[in-house]
């Protein structure tokens, strides 16, 4: 999916303020669980949670880890 400047640049500051929030670099899931989302919305949400958690790294790790579930494809 190709993305705009605006949400690499986004996704790079929330992945940046995560990893000082938790003291170490975020993992490929954590990574993913925010690159996944391109949308706005999305991510402001993303931030702002990640931001309220800085004081709580284990809430944070939690919240980046959290499942995400995607509707499977039905196989005709």
């Amino acid at each position: 999916m190709l993305r705009d400047l605006t949400t690499i640049r986004w996704h790079a500051t929330i992945i940046r303020d995560a990893e000082r929030a938790l003291g170490r670099r975020v993992t490929k899931e954590e990574k993913a669980f925010v690159t996944s989302r391109g949308g706005y919305l999305a991510l402001e949400m993303i931030h702002d949670e990640v931001k309220s958690l800085s004081a709580n790294p284990e809430g944070l790790a939690r919240y980046l880890n959290s499942a995400i579930e995607f509707p499977q494809e039905k196989k005709a």
